[in-house]
């Protein structure tokens, strides 16, 4: 018994990355990867972080900068990563891991030294995001969480640039 109740409890504190949302500048959602499909509305959740990361950041600009790198909610906690032109925000159960926010952070910078000829000056074509939704699949073991391609107008693409990943 417990052995059994060790095993379980190892299983539960180690971090289980859900969601991944890959973010442009400006808030548009170029990819939602999922570990099981659901039925939450991708681009309010993307707007959402998107919105506490921007708030938290400008809120404390006059205090000597920093960004957000993390938040932790009941059952979840909240990995983010800042690139020139993305935003990376990781969902994961489990205990809280520097480790895996860390990792975050590095991933967002070479996924956009990786993809930088689509990533600079994205029109909104989501055709053109498919080799980085396959990479972040490949590189994360999730899936499309099932909203599929769509043309973003490109005038609703803003092209204002981020702060820089420090």
């Amino acid at each position: 018994m417990t052995s059994k109740l060790v095993t379980f409890l190892a299983g539960i504190r180690r971090p289980a990355v859900d969601h991944l949302f890959l973010v442009y500048r400006g808030g548009t959602l170029l990819v939602h990867l999922s570990r099981t499909p659901g039925d939450e509305d991708s681009d309010l959740t993307a707007s959402m972080f998107t919105a506490i990361d921007s708030f938290v950041n400008d809120a404390l600009r006059h205090r000597g900068g920093g960004h957000v790198r993390s938040i932790e909610l009941t059952d979840y906690h909240v990995a983010m990563g800042r690139g020139r032109h993305t935003l990376l925000f990781i969902v994961y159960r489990g205990r809280e891991s520097n480790r895996l926010e860390r990792h975050v952070e590095r991933e967002a910078r070479r996924l956009e030294d990786r993809h930088e000829d689509v990533l600079k000056g994205w029109d909104g074509d989501m055709d053109r995001v498919a080799g980085i939704r396959r990479d972040l699949e490949r590189r994360w073991g999730l899936r499309d969480a099932g909203k599929g391609p769509r043309r973003i107008p490109a005038a609703s693409v803003v092209t204002t640039p981020m702060r820089p990943a420090p």
